[in-house]
């Protein structure tokens, strides 16, 4: 499977989410709002959610999109950290002088 990841939002803070990306997989599909979170534990992505509330009136999520194999996963996961990695050191690299 192909995956072509466009970071569509940088978050510079302290907090665990640091971008918002979108992934096109071979050409057919795209998801969009696919959250790329580093934390002292490691860095990985985080699906899209919608928020509901259950019978009880608990507020719930629930993935919108996910992989199915754990393959599928990774490669996703692969994809998306690369990509964040190569614009934050683009972006980086456009503020030093030349």
């Amino acid at each position: 499977m192909n995956f072509n990841v466009k970071v569509r939002k940088i978050i510079n803070n302290d907090k665990p989410l640091k971008a918002i990306c979108s992934v096109t997989m071979d050409d057919s599909f795209t998801v969009y709002d696919v959250k790329v979170i580093k934390t002292e534990k490691g860095s990985f992505i985080g699906m899209p959610f919608a928020t509901y509330k259950d019978a009880e009136g608990n507020e719930k999520r629930r993935d919108v999109f996910h992989p199915i194999t754990s393959e599928a996963r990774r490669a996703m996961e692969a994809a998306g950290l690369a990509a964040y990695e190569a614009y934050s050191i683009l972006s980086v690299a456009s503020f030093l002088p030349a």
